[in-house]
């Protein structure tokens, strides 16, 4: 039987086996890519609720199918937003949606299974932020060990992420591309199942089933929006595109904006020299640490995408991205981390210089939440300084370092609050505290004492990270 899907070098054309576990052509070291069979996408029809695994027709097959409840994420016309950018159709895709509030939900779902089902019990993944995050979340829901390779500098944010899902940090280098280089060493000295997005091929795959809700919600955008890092979101969404039209279900492709940080800015500045090939920036200068890759891997992928497209590959700057990320939360209740807020940022200076035209039909990606950002969080921080905040904390989170002090019971933590609240309230927060696995108890005589678990104090250790900034 002719298979569906072939795995191949996009630089070589070299074949692999669907079920490699190679990360990269071993002649060429090129990218490697599903390609389907285009008679096969013609036959193809989705069925059941609106999800990522709604597409597994398009996915290769797993045989275990790990989910946390990823994908089917909003299309949200921002009407408000619109009008203050003077758009007509503006829509934001909101992968904030998702279980860890990230786009890279979808990549976890994917990988976490191929690793269960070919029989791994540890994966590696370098990851300078939302890969971490998301990983360590499906690697906790299927008990596999995950390690993850970071850079010195990164999101407080995603690391305490990372650590409540009580995944093992390895911090090597002092940026992404250091740590991917560690994670092929990992990766080849401990027999793991590589992970990284950028290593990968699965990442293509899962990335692109936004392409197929897109379609699915709303039709063909004229222009789609994406912030740009390795490259891997531009490639992919440009995948998903392609085959939908192969499959007949849009008679044309949307043009691709692909948007980088002015510091670091690698694929965009190919794009304005008109250069086909992409070259390593040596510096990178941006706070948008998830866009921030010096060497992106999926560089000339995108770079191809947006020329076939006959899109525009732009920059912003920090300042852009913070502002509009601003506008964003306060006139559509989306919070987007500044890297997300990239896509809206630039829209202003292209409508005024006529690049896209205020009636057309756009779509950005709102890729992850700003909550796990240091530069919103330190925003944040000011705000909450100005209003007397800055010690306040959440009444959880006080019952809870109560609890790590001795086992105790519930009223005598009542006590220790101050009898601010009722008893009654101050057992509902207990309750809901062990519900999370964040404390347990037992009977002592009459009394029933609780004590701290290691979740909770693994939850603890996150807040004091975040702490340290607030």
């Amino acid at each position: 039987m002719t298979p569906n899907v072939s795995l191949i070098c996009e630089k070589c054309g070299c074949s692999y086996p669907i079920t490699s576990l190679h990360s990269s052509c071993q002649k060429c070291s090129g990218t490697l890519e599903y390609i389907w069979d285009k008679n096969y996408l013609k036959k193809i029809v989705f069925t059941g609720e609106l999800s990522f695994w709604r597409y597994k027709m398009v996915l290769p097959v797993v045989s275990h199918q790990l989910s946390l409840g990823e994908g089917g994420t909003p299309l949200q016309k921002a009407q408000r937003l619109s009008d203050y950018l003077g758009l007509k159709e503006l829509y934001l895709k909101d992968e904030t949606r998702n279980p860890t509030n990230s786009y890279k939900d979808r990549v976890a779902a994917l990988i976490v299974s191929d690793a269960l089902g070919k029989g791994f019990s540890s994966l590696v993944s370098a990851t300078n932020g939302n890969q971490g995050a998301s990983l360590a979340a499906y690697s906790a829901k299927a008990d596999l060990e995950c390690h993850l390779v970071v850079p010195q500098h990164m999101d407080f944010g995603k690391l305490a992420q990372m650590m409540a899902y009580d995944a093992h940090i390895i911090e090597s280098g002092d940026n992404i591309e250091d740590s991917i280089e560690k994670a092929v060493i990992l990766e080849k000295e401990m027999s793991w199942y590589q992970a990284t997005t950028e290593l990968n091929p699965l990442s293509l795959e899962a990335i692109k089933t936004i392409s197929y809700e897109i379609i699915e919600q709303r039709g063909l955008p004229d222009w789609v929006v994406l912030a740009m890092g390795s490259g891997v979101t531009t490639a992919s969404l440009w995948k998903g595109f392609k085959e939908l039209k192969c499959a007949g279900k849009i008679d044309s492709l949307p043009k691709l904006i692909g948007v980088q940080a002015e510091g670091c800015a690698p694929i965009s500045q190919a794009f304005k020299s008109g250069s086909n090939e992409v070259i390593p920036t040596k510096k990178s200068d941006t706070e948008a640490i998830a866009i921030s890759v010096m060497n992106p891997i999926y560089g000339n992928l995108a770079l191809d995408a947006i020329k076939e497209s006959d899109g525009l590959a732009v920059t912003v700057t920090d300042t852009e991205m913070l502002q509009s990320g601003r506008e964003i939360a306060r006139l559509e209740g989306i919070f987007p981390e500044p890297a997300s807020a990239s896509t809206v940022a630039c829209l202003d200076l292209l409508k005024r210089t006529s690049a896209i035209d205020a009636n057309d039909r756009i779509i950005c990606i709102i890729t992850s939440s700003g909550l796990k950002t240091d530069d919103i969080l330190q925003s944040i921080s000011k705000r909450r300084k100005s209003l007397g905040l800055g010690s306040m904390l959440t009444t959880k989170e006080k019952i809870l370092r109560l609890f790590s002090n001795e086992d105790t019971y519930g009223y005598e933590i009542w006590k220790s609050l101050g009898k601010g609240m009722t008893i009654g309230a101050v057992y509902q927060h207990i309750s809901d505290l062990e519900k999370r696995g964040l404390i347990t108890s037992n009977l002592k005589g009459k009394r029933r004492y609780f004590q701290i678990t290691d979740r909770g104090r693994k939850a603890l250790e996150a807040m004091d990270v975040l702490q340290a900034l607030l």
